[in-house]
């Protein structure tokens, strides 16, 4: 006889994710007449007097209490949460309107007419569902991965670890190129604020890998993807929710299939009730390709290689620099050195991250603060009118000379 399964909770509720991401609460019906006195109500709403006030404000908790709000409208919250509740996910009926509140955010077809004051509330806005009073099994899944996230993330005060802002108070991330996984860790260490990796196959723990990331993002560019199958893309799901995964491929076409790819994994995923991640998406584009028609929608990332300094590929990279300024979609270079005139072509055209060898990370950091990225935009217009101009060629280690 077939053992009969047990659900995954006592309510399941799937849904549109309007803002992605995992939370773990009590959760707040707000929507429902609210009987007895749940941990997240205020009980100061009780009080007759100034003094019972001030009496039951003196007995509060003073650790935050994190709950999981279900509302039918994210904007109509009636005003009964206690001082010490920490909003950390929201389940509504209607679709919010900006602005939106930095939690994960899941918008369902209809909220249940009856629920417990306080169950605990599973929200996974990746995979765009919420498990209300879980099974003991899926509550310690999820707990685990939280706790390992928690434990992942590092806040660095070490000069080397804090990210680079230019002489014109511009803030660019610096990253460091991983040939393999093995690299990540160290790359890390070396104070990148991001890793670029070109390996083509999984590491044999993606825990090992986030924990040595330390919350730092990781691009990794898979030149294979258009061949992969879909036990794949549903491992890369499961990745992305251990870390800050963003994915760069050769072409526009493969761009499509891989957003696809992810959609179709995320809904096979969706029934076994495991925590997912949203990994992002970018375009990598190689030395010698142009820049092909993209917008903010399907492209919001874009990776130039530039393999030398010529007079070419920075009139190639002017060109991309405007196209994509137009839209507003975010630049990122992979950088040969960290050569003053190198790192000067790269700020005149506004990047969002720049990339460089391992042993070129420190000298990088110090160099790009040194630079400002207004100044590097007008000294790259005139550079690509007159390229063999000694004294505008000389121009960035002057700079460099003076501010030092």
């Amino acid at each position: 006889m077939r053992k009969r399964e047990e659900p995954p909770a006592r309510w399941t509720l799937y849904g549109l994710p309007i803002q992605r991401g995992l939370a773990l609460g009590i959760g707040a019906p707000l929507y429902l007449p609210t009987y007895g006195m749940p941990i997240w109500f205020d009980p100061r709403l009780f009080a007759q007097d100034e003094d019972e006030w001030l009496a039951i404000e003196y007995r509060m908790p003073t650790e935050p209490v994190e709950v999981i709000a279900l509302v039918r409208d994210l904007h109509d919250v009636p005003p009964v949460l206690a001082p010490y509740v920490r909003i950390v996910g929201w389940i509504v009926e209607r679709p919010p309107e900006p602005p939106l509140p930095h939690a994960p955010i899941l918008q369902v077809p209809r909220l249940p007419p009856m629920l417990p004051p306080e169950a605990p509330v599973i929200l996974d806005a990746h995979a765009g569902v919420a498990y209300i009073d879980p099974n003991a099994t899926l509550l310690a899944r999820y707990q685990s991965l939280l706790l390992r996230t928690a434990t992942h993330i590092r806040y660095h005060l070490e000069g080397e670890h804090l990210p680079v802002h230019t002489w014109d108070d511009k803030q660019v991330l610096i990253g460091g190129v991983a040939p393999e996984w093995e690299a990540v860790a160290q790359i890390a260490q070396r104070g990148a604020d991001l890793v670029w990796l070109t390996a083509e196959t999984f590491p044999e723990a993606f825990a090992s890998v986030a924990h040595a990331l330390g919350g730092k993002p990781l691009w990794w560019f898979d030149p294979l993807a258009r061949y992969r199958d879909d036990a794949h893309w549903q491992r890369l799901l499961r990745a992305s929710a251990e870390m800050n995964l963003t994915l760069f491929v050769d072409s526009t076409e493969t761009l499509a299939d891989a957003r696809d790819s992810l959609e179709v994994a995320r809904e096979a995923l969706r029934a076994e009730h495991m925590p997912l991640g949203t990994p992002g998406l970018g375009l990598y584009v190689a030395p010698e390709a142009s820049l092909p028609t993209v917008e903010p929608e399907t492209a919001p990332l874009i990776c130039w290689s530039v393999p030398k300094r010529t007079q070419r590929v920075a009139a190639r990279l002017w060109q991309g620099y405007r196209k994509t300024q137009r839209y507003g979609i975010r630049r990122a270079l992979l950088l040969p050195d960290a050569h003053p005139e190198t790192l000067a072509i790269a700020l005149g055209v506004e990047p969002y991250a720049l990339f460089v060898p391992m042993d070129a990370l420190p000298i990088a950091k110090q160099q790009a603060a040194l630079l400002g990225v207004a100044e590097c935009r007008e000294w790259l217009l005139l550079r690509l009118r007159r390229w063999r101009d000694a004294t505008l060629r000389a121009q960035p280690d002057l700079w460099l000379q003076q501010r030092r």
